[in-house]
């Protein structure tokens, strides 16, 4: 596998496991703690109901694939992030996608750490 296969490969997977982790998090986060944290800043949070009402169930099992997920593209951006620096010259193929993947990241991380300051999952 040449070096450009194997970096669209690994940005794929980060990718993947961000935004899959993100909207586990999201989902963990929008049957308690979500609403309760946009209601303090005043913001309706009616249209939460639904997603809260369907995720309730499996707020544990959500969390753990969050976990999981998030742990996961960590990895692969340090690998890739290590892998770039031994290459002399090399910069990020794919900058903005980079930042994209790091953003989601710092949420879910961020509605993990809200649903545990307001009402833990497990």
């Amino acid at each position: 596998m040449t070096q450009d296969q194997n970096s669209v490969r690994s940005d794929t997977t980060k990718t993947v496991l961000a935004a899959g982790g993100l909207l586990a998090a999201f989902g963990v986060a929008s049957c308690c703690a979500l609403p309760i944290a946009l209601s303090m800043l005043g913001i309706s949070a009616a249209s939460l109901v639904g997603i809260g009402y369907l995720a309730v169930q499996y707020q544990p099992e959500l969390f753990y694939i969050a976990v999981i997920c998030l742990a996961a593209a960590a990895v692969v951006m340090w690998r890739q992030r290590r892998r770039q620096a031994r290459l002399p010259g090399a910069a990020c193929a794919h900058p903005a996608l980079d930042w994209v993947s790091s953003m989601a990241l710092l949420l879910a991380v961020g509605l993990l750490v809200l649903t545990f300051w307001i009402e833990p999952p497990i």
